[in-house]
Parts: structure tokens; sequence; C-alpha cells
């Protein structure tokens, strides 16, 4: 009988062991869910500091992402229906090239009353296949009046009227405006400008001057302007005052001239790579203030130098090559012999930089053809239009050089060869000197 009791009393205490045991399991995790806890510890640190990381990325983006684009737009302004259709071309470019900024053509007011013109269907092709918003404006001469504008036949001079440009200013609608040079080809957009901090102009430097660095002018192929209505009087003011000076006849001031006045001491400095680039570049020998170094030692060329990375790297490139005329004239089989790239003086064969020059020239008028339907200036006459781009050149000079009236001057040149360079003479009570202007100022 007491066997029976103490073997009943092992169940009972092995029942409630049992118990007690289970009881301790509920409530003890296993080894396999104290490995997730603690793996889990481990992970979400990790996991909350990469949300920090890809936080802080996207934060960081740059804000052209988050611009409201109809505050922006790319300018072109018209004066006759060759510079329209060079227009045309750039906005082209902007449209293939996915700019989200508005485009804006400042066009002559004569214009609105064209309807049956070459000049109506190109505003047309420009409104409806370009998205171009069109903003007729009162042309401005070099003498600050108003003036008139050119026609396809009888196109208006550039310079004369590139102080309409200043019209820009006029803009107020938008907060911000990157104006482009019409003579150009462009290879990508230039967005990124509209986020530039603050400034009333941003501009590159006229690389290809002379002088020291700290002279060079601002160059208006590339302009980044916030419009203001104050602008335009302001610099129409200045060339008030200029017009005072009895030898502003003989050199007239231009765009150029009058935004070096006013901000050349303030504006925000833009490098010239790779938002300016001559096709100069490529017939230059030299190449060493192009790649940002003109106060360095003589550098091996070949060594920094690379056409194709050049081209690559650039957003746009301005026809420069004087005195060949520009791309929608027609090259003088004489003038393209002369001043086409000489590959490093070999008169035979090819290289990359003069088949790059030439593809440039060539692009354009392609796409001058099948945009405006436009062929090309025919061919002048190689000498005579050396002679007039020389001419023209020495009168600047001698103005430039003796800062003098052409009426205090007695000017004289020994045309010693067409083929060769003018040897000037400027002769003034004050001054004697000689220069040799037939090297290619760029511009």
């Amino acid at each position: 009988m007491d066997d029976y009791w103490e073997d009943d009393e092992l169940q009972d205490r092995l029942y409630h062991a049992r118990k007690e045991e289970e009881r301790r399991q509920r409530f003890r995790p296993s080894r396999t869910d104290f490995q997730w806890t603690l793996s889990r510890t481990k992970t979400i640190p990790l996991i909350l500091g990469l949300l920090l990381i890809v936080w802080w990325l996207l934060s960081s983006i740059p804000r052209t992402t988050r611009l409201d684009w109809s505050r922006y737009a790319y300018s072109q302004y018209a004066t006759d229906t060759q510079s329209l259709c060079n227009a045309v071309m750039v906005f082209a470019s902007l449209h293939k090239l996915g700019s989200k900024a508005d485009r804006i053509l400042l066009y002559p007011q004569q214009w609105m009353y064209r309807k049956d013109t070459k000049t109506a269907w190109l505003l047309e092709t420009a409104k409806t296949r370009y998205g171009v918003k069109l903003e007729p404006i009162q042309l401005i001469s070099a003498d600050g009046k108003p003036a008139t504008p050119g026609t396809l036949a009888t196109p208006d001079s550039d310079w004369n009227l590139s102080i309409t440009k200043l019209r820009v200013f006029d803009l107020i609608q938008y907060d911000r405006v990157v104006h482009l040079d019409s003579d150009i080809t462009l290879l990508r957009h230039m967005d990124e400008l509209f986020a530039l901090p603050s400034t009333p102009v941003a501009m590159p430097r006229a690389y290809w001057s002379h002088g020291p660095y700290s002279k060079w002018e601002l160059t208006t192929v590339v302009m980044v302007i916030e419009p203001s209505t104050h602008e335009v009087p302001a610099m129409m003011k200045i060339l008030r005052e200029w017009q005072k000076d009895p030898s502003y006849a003989q050199s007239n001031k231009y765009d150029m001239d009058l935004l070096n006045d006013r901000f050349g001491g303030s504006a925000m400095v833009l490098p010239h790579r790779p938002y300016t680039m001559l096709s100069a570049e490529f017939r230059s020998h030299n190449h060493t203030t192009y790649m940002g170094n003109p106060h360095s030692h003589p550098l091996d060329q070949r060594a920094i130098w690379k056409a194709d990375d050049a081209l690559s790297e650039a957003k746009l490139i301005h026809f420069s090559d004087w005195p060949l005329p520009k791309p929608w004239i027609m090259w003088p089989s004489e003038g393209l012999a002369e001043i086409q790239p000489d590959c490093g003086g070999s008169t035979k064969g090819t290289c990359r930089e003069r088949e790059i020059w030439k593809k440039l020239y060539d692009d354009f008028r392609r796409r001058r053809k099948e945009i405006c339907g436009i062929l090309s200036v025919p061919a002048p006459d190689w000498w005579t239009w050396k002679k007039e781009m020389q001419m023209d050149r020495f009168i600047e000079s001698c103005i430039e050089s003796t800062e003098l009236s052409l009426l205090e001057q007695v000017c004289f040149s020994d045309m010693i060869d067409m083929s060769a360079s003018i040897s000037i003479t400027c002769v003034n009570p004050k001054y004697l000197l000689s220069e040799n202007v037939g090297h290619d100022p760029q511009q």
C-alpha cells in the first residue's frame, strides 16, 4: 500500500514538473527566436542608416530638378531673315536636346504684318514646331536709334543692330534668361545655368583676347541674365554719353562694349570650357589659353589637347574664322585652302582638327537647308572679300591704337600683296605706330 502511494506521488511530481517545463518554454524564446531578435537588433540601425543616406543624397540633388521651368527661358533675336533662320536652328537644337526651359524669340515688330513671306513661315515654324514664344520688339541700331529689319536678299549688319540684344533684359516675365548667339552650333543644352546663384549677369571671358587675363573682356556668346526694366535705360544712357565724343561716329560701340562697361567688374564669370569654344580653335597651333593655362610655361600641346575630347566636352561652337565668311555663306575655294586647319603645317592628307572643322560647317549648312529651307549664300570673290575684311580691321585698329578721331589722323596702307597681310601705318600729331593686322582677331 505504501508503495502505491509512493508511486502515485512520484507520478504527480513528474506531471507537475512537465507542466512547469511547458510553462517555462512558453515564456522562453527559442534559440532560433533569440538569433532572429539579435539579428533584427543589428539590422534596424543599418536600415535606418541607409534611409538617412538616401534622404541626404536626394536632398543634395541640384535644384534644377525642382525649378518652375515656366520662369526660365532661352532667348534669341532676329534682325533679318538670315539671322531668323539661325535663331530657329538654335531653337531646333534645344528642342532636340530636351531642354526644359521656355524659348522666346525677339523679332522686329514690322514682321507682324508680313503674312505670305519666308519670314512669316519661319516665325510660324518656330512657334508650332519648336514651341517658341514670339515677342515683337523695336530694333536698336548702333547709334541708339530705332531701326528697320533687313531681308533675305538684303540682310542688315549683325554688328549694326547688335545692341538690340539688350532687349533681353526687358523679359521681366522670367526670373532668368540664357541668351545665346545665333552663329553657333549647340551641342548640349545649358539648363544647369538657370540654377546659378542669383546674379544680374553671368558671362564667359573672351579667351581669344590678347593681353593679361584680367583684361580679357566678357563675351556675349553666352549670357545668363536676370531681367530688369532698369538695365536697358541705364545702358542707353551710357551710349548717349559715348555719342558726345566726336570720334564715336567712326568707332561705334556695340552690345559687348556696353555690357563690359556696365558689368565688367561685377559679372559672374562662366568658364569658357565648356560654354564657349570658337571654331578657330581647331585651326590654332597653341591651345594653352583655351585649355585654361594662359600664364603657364609652354606645355606639350599634344599631351593636353585632343580634338575629339575638346569637341565632346564643349556645349557650343561659335563660328569665328576671320576673315572667312560665316557658315551661311559658301566658302570661296581660295579662302578654304588658305584658312582651313593646316594639320601642323602639312599641306597633304588630313587630321582630326581639319575633319572636325569641316564637319561643323557642313552640318550647319545641312541643318539650315532642312530646317529653314534656305540655301547658303553664294561664295564671294575671296580677294575682294579679304581686302574688305582687312580694311575694316585696319580702320578699327587705327582708331583703337591712337584713341583719336579719324578727323585727327592721316592713315594710309601699303598694299604689298593681296595674298599677304596688309602693313598698316597710322599717323597723327601725337603717335606714329605700325601694326600688322593680318592676324586672326577671332571676332
